[in-house]
């Protein structure tokens, strides 16, 4: 009989400790260049070492860890041309994606979108940053959902735990959060008209509004 149970065992603790690492570099308890040692995250999840190397495995697939031969495992170092290329891959996805939703729009659809900005309305008001930034990404991946591009989509969730990342540097450089959540108004008013370029044209103010903030708010302050 196949070790039908071992195997099951062995993969939830790997799925363990990929979210718990990935959680901890997406929200900054784990800073750019720290050093992942295996035996030390093991010690502190309690579990062996092997659940550990396959998680930063899926996560150098990610782009949010880094292993080099004779240094070992590093959370990555992000750097502005990686932000830039991020951005202005995901605008052009978003982009696409809101065309193709606009032309397939309907209230059931404009309703979903709704009652994700009032999430991140409530998270503002509550200064609830983490749900704030997970309602913030939910909203951009809703938008590529309901245009039904599927490859769009799959393409757009290769790129989320990157942009978590830049996304809690983001939030740090707002002056409210009510200012961040804000920038999100323009799309949905575009989506609700049914306007094509106007929507496309609030994607893109929007995201070039993140990476100036993030330049100068991070490498900017840094240099």
């Amino acid at each position: 009989m196949p070790p039908v149970f071992s195997k099951q065992k062995r993969a939830t603790l790997t799925n363990r400790a990929l979210k718990e690492i990935r959680d901890a570099i997406r929200n900054g308890k784990l800073k750019p260049g720290e050093r992942l040692i295996e035996m030390q995250l093991a010690e502190e999840m309690q579990i062996s070492r092997f659940p550990i190397r396959e998680a930063l495995r899926y996560l150098e697939k990610e782009g949010l860890v880094e292993t080099k031969p004779f240094k070992g495992t590093h959370v990555a170092r992000f750097t502005e041309q990686d932000m830039e290329e991020l951005y202005s891959l995901r605008s052009s996805l978003e982009e696409l994606a809101v065309r193709i939703l606009i032309e397939n729009l309907d209230e059931k659809k404009i309703k979903k979108l709704e009652t994700i900005i009032q999430s991140m309305q409530k998270a503002s008001q509550t200064e609830n940053l983490d749900q704030m930034i997970s309602e913030d990404l939910r909203f951009h991946q809703t938008v590529c959902e309901l245009s039904g591009h599927r490859k769009l989509l799959v393409v757009w969730r290769t790129l989320e735990s990157q942009l978590q990342v830049f996304l809690n540097i983001e939030k740090d450089f707002f002056e409210t959060t009510y200012q961040y959540v804000s920038t999100h108004e323009p799309i949905m008013e575009a989506i609700k008209n049914r306007n094509v370029e106007t929507a496309e044209k609030a994607i893109r103010e929007h995201l070039g509004l993140a990476m100036r903030i993030i330049r100068e708010g991070y490498w900017n302050k840094s240099s």
